[in-house]
Order: structure tokens, then C-alpha cells, then sequence
């Protein structure tokens, strides 16, 4: 077997100022998580609060790059089927158990498993196999060579979690809520808060050998609406805000006592359409209306210039792997209307677009995207509800036409597999290419870079032909906080894992 051992080292770099020991953080967060079982949540909000409570068995730095997390080394053998895992000793969970290879081999199979309904399902579809030969060795045996496979185990919700507390809780781990990682939960009443403690045997040490983290617990209180969210940032009701709106960016920034993190983040935001529905089973109907929209006014209106880029091309904001020639990357609106003639809606039609309320650069690009659309004759009626209520429906594909999208993409798998293969459960345009579907698989089995991104590009070429939804931007997404929060960075991911290496000061 061909060694891949990995010793590269999980800390970051030292920061200017001591980290220091205690002290409770208080986040602002935008809304409830949707659901606590790490395994069965497909919510950005729940992600957010989870992935610090539990651990997963490969992780992600603030640069993106793949590290050590459970397991300290791994190798692979020459025909990339089977991959081989050393776990790190000494790990337990949060109810004194340790942790052990079973304990591994038995998350991915739940995730695996159909009767789980994980929306991450697909992520392990290529795994043939995961056995633990002993406490300390996992083995995950392919089907054939799965070049995502790191990325898919760095995933922040694709986490360990134990067998035991699984199999006593009916395999539901809504309210079993019992990982590895530097916080163990301690309450959540909904729309108030949700509270971890410290978890004081964590294994994870700090650059100078000193244990994990810092912090002795974490509030997160939940602010719906944006500006009470600031508001609660500036009178000290809280340490720290996420979604930080496109508006508030500046104002934040100017603020002497606050600092302002984030930027363009690895994410999509997309108007989405149900193929399956008429008249959006007609490719014409798409493109006329994909024609019609200006991005780049959503970007300078909606999003106040600061809050996102404009999509160039697909799911993927940049890179290698990005297309970037959209044949919709200049407003036709001559174009949109004769292709709505051909379609048989000369006059135009009205739309029903589904939006949450709750996250404003889900809501707010809502209404440009109505007035762009009258231009051509369709009407738009908004229909907006919160995200607890809306997310679940939009899952179910519950719509004719819906604002969303997905973050916290590494790999072009990601982006393109997990939105446009007909077995995924994040395709909810539910669209069908066989074409597609054949690249999207053929480009899981390839290691070549160059040959992956011949493969990605014909992808995206077809895709915004077949038009299954407008790509509209890639969202910044930016936190605020007090400056006596140190440490925090922000990861390009939009991953909070740097609550690990947080203190205040």
C-alpha cells in the first residue's frame, strides 16, 4: 500500500496577542437550527451549531485545505479502492465513552443508509464497504476510485457519532445530541437559544501544546431579524453576529469598537426552477426567463454591491473548475420575449416564486427579480415564509419557483454532482440529463485535475443550455463582533469551526 501519511499539524498561526482561558461567547445567529441530528439536517443553521459539537474524521483549515481531525493519518492503495484510516488515541465522547473504529464504520453506514433519509446519502454512494479491524483502524473499501472521498469526510455534518447513543435512542439523534468535539450541548429552547459548554476532555491541542478550546461555552441566542441582530452587537448584547447584512457591512466597519470579517464565500444562490411543472418543463420558458433577469442589479440593488458577486457561469464562484461564459451573462430582453413567444406565452404568465423571509439575500433579490420579469410580460407574485416552515417545503421540491441555493462546497462534486444528478437529494429542480449524469459520474472516478476539468466544463455547458435554474450569484458572507473576540477567522467555507481557537479578551 502506498502511504499517504499526513502529519500536518491542526492549529493556525499564532496570533499577536495570548490567547487567554474562560469567558462565555455570545453569538447573534439568524435563525433556529432546522433539526439536531447532524446525520438528517440538510440547514446551514444547523450546521453552524453542530459541526463544534461533533468531529469528523478528516477536516478542513481556514485555507481549505484537508487536515487531520479523528483520524491523525491515512493511506491509500495503488488502485484507490481501498483507503485506510489511523484513528488518534485518547478521543471520548461526551458521556465518557471512547471513541472507537465501530464507532466511524457505523456513522457512514447511517449516512448510507436509505432509511436514514440523509440528504448526504450520495456522498458515500461509491462506499462498498467500512469495517474496523480494531478500535484504532478504519477501512473504507470502494467500488471504484471516489476522488471527492476526503472532501465528502471533511464535510462539517458528515460526523462521527456514537453507535451506542444512536442504538438506546431509537437511531434518532434529534435530542441525543452527544460528539467529540470542543463543546457538548447542554440546552436548546427554540427561537431563544441554544448553549454548549466546554468539553474539558477535548483532544485537540493549540500551537503551543495546550488544550482546546478556549472558550468555557458559547450562547447563541437567535435574531431573525437582521437589524435587531446588529442592534444586539452594538448595545452588547452579544459578542459576535453572523449573516452580517449587505447594508450593515459599512456601517459595522466604521465602528471603532467592532471588527468585520468574511467576504466572497464557496457558495450559489439560484432561482430554481421544478421541471417538473408547467411551464417550467419548457427549456424555452427557462431560458427566456434566465434572459430577462440582471444579475448584476441584484448584486448593486438587493445586495447593496457588497453582498455578493455576480454567477459568471454556474454553482462555481471561481477556480479551476469555474465556467464562467453564460450565454445569459448580458440581460436580452428582446431574446426573453421571442423565446416566450415560441414557448406559446406571448403575453407572458404569472409566476409563483417561493421565498423565505428569514435570510435577506434569499428575500431581497425577490423583488428586482419581479421587475425585470414584467418587462416581459410575466407577473410575479412573492410568497415568503419563515425558514423553519419554508426549508422542509422547498426540500420536498414544494414549489414552482424558488430562491436558494447551497454553501459550504470544496470540491466540484459539490457544486455540480450534488445539484444536477438525478439521484441527489439537493436536486431539486429535478432535473435529468442522461448526459449529464454520465460526466457528473465519470468525473467521481478521475484524479487528473486537467481531465476532471474537461469533464466539469462540458458539465456546465449543457447545464445552462437545459436552463434547470437561473444562477444568479455567490453570496459574501461576512460576521461582526467586538474586538475583544480573538482568534475567530473566517473560513472561506462558511464554516465556524474557528470557535475552536476563539478567546476573549
Amino acid at each position: 500500500m502506498k502511504r499517504l501519511l499526513v502529519l500536518l499539524a491542526l492549529v493556525l498561526a499564532a496570533p499577536a496577542l495570548a490567547q487567554k482561558y474562560g469567558g462565555v461567547l455570545r453569538a447573534g445567529m439568524q435563525t433556529d437550527p432546522v433539526g439536531l441530528d447532524p446525520h438528517t439536517t440538510n440547514a446551514t443553521a444547523s450546521r453552524n451549531v453542530l459541526e463544534n459539537i461533533y468531529d469528523t474524521l478528516v477536516m478542513l483549515d481556514s485555507k481549505g485545505r484537508i487536515v487531520p481531525g479523528l483520524a491523525q493519518s491515512w493511506s491509500v492503495s495503488p488502485d484507490g479502492l481501498t483507503w485506510t484510516f489511523r484513528l488518534r488515541p485518547g478521543v471520548t465522547f461526551h458521556n465518557g465513552d471512547p471513541l472507537k473504529a465501530s464507532d466511524v464504520a457505523f456513522s457512514i453506514n447511517r449516512i448510507k443508509d436509505p432509511a436514514t433519509k440523509s440528504p448526504r446519502a450520495n456522498d458515500f454512494a461509491l462506499v462498498r464497504s467500512v469495517t474496523a479491524p480494531n478500535d484504532s483502524t478504519v477501512v473504507i473499501q470502494l467500488s471504484q476510485p471516489f476522488s471527492p472521498l476526503l472532501a465528502k469526510l471533511a464535510f462539517s455534518t458528515n460526523v462521527v457519532v456514537s453507535e451506542k447513543v444512536a442504538r438506546e435512542n431509537n437511531n434518532d439523534l434529534n435530542k441525543a445530541i452527544v460528539g467529540t468535539g470542543p463543546f457538548r450541548f447542554v440546552e436548546y429552547i427554540p427561537q431563544t437559544r441554544l448553549v454548549v459548554r466546554k468539553w474539558d476532555k477535548y483532544w485537540q491541542k493549540d500551537n503551543q501544546g495546550r488544550p482546546l478550546p478556549y472558550l468555557d461555552g458559547i450562547t447563541y441566542t437567535f435574531y431573525p431579524d437582521p437589524a435587531a441582530r446588529s442592534t444586539a452587537l452594538r448595545a452588547g448584547a452579544v459578542d459576535w453576529i453572523e449573516y452580517v447584512t449587505a447594508a450593515d457591512v459599512r456601517p459595522l466597519k466604521a465602528e471603532r469598537n467592532l471588527v468585520v470579517v468574511g467576504g466572497p464565500s464557496a457558495n450559489f444562490r439560484a432561482l430554481y426552477f421544478n421541471t417538473t411543472r408547467e411551464p417550467y418543463n419548457n427549456p424555452k420558458v427557462r431560458q427566456a426567463i434566465a434572459y430577462a433577469i440582471d444579475k448584476k442589479s441584484i448584486v448593486d440593488l438587493a445586495l447593496f454591491g457588497t453582498g455578493g458577486i455576480v454567477a459568471r457561469g454556474t454553482t462555481i464562484p471561481s477556480g479551476v473548475y469555474a465556467y464562467t461564459q453564460s450565454p445569459y451573462n448580458t440581460r436580452d430582453v428582446t431574446k426573453a420575449k421571442q423565446l416566450l413567444a415560441e414557448a406559446g406565452f406571448p403575453n407572458g404568465f404569472t409566476m409563483n416564486l417561493y421565498v423565505t423571509s428569514t435570510y435577506d439575500f434569499l428575500r431581497t433579490p425577490a423583488d428586482v427579480i419581479r421587475d425585470n420579469l414584467a418587462e416581459v410580460g410575466i407577473r410575479v407574485n412573492i410568497q415568503a415564509e419563515d425558514w423553519n416552515v419554508y426549508l422542509p417545503k422547498a426540500l420536498r421540491s414544494e414549489f414552482d419557483v424558488t430562491l436558494l441555493g447551497t454553501s459550504g462546497q470544496t470540491d466540484p462534486d459539490d457544486y455540480l454532482f450534488n445539484t444536477f444528478h438525478p439521484s441527489s437529494a439537493l436536486n431539486l429542480s429535478k432535473y435529468k440529463n442522461d448526459r449529464v449524469t454520465q460526466l457528473l459520474e465519470q468525473g467521481r472516478r478521475i484524479s487528473s485535475q486537467a481531465e476532471r476539468q474537461r469533464i466539469y466544463m462540458q458539465v456546465q455547458e449543457i447545464v445552462l443550455q437545459d436552463c434547470p435554474m437561473v444562477f444568479l450569484f455567490h453570496s459574501a458572507q461576512y460576521e461582526a463582533m467586538h474586538r475583544r473576540v480573538q482568534g475567530f477567522l473566517h473560513f472561506p467555507n462558511t464554516s465556524y469551526l474557528a470557535f475552536r481557537y476563539t478567546w476573549l479578551q
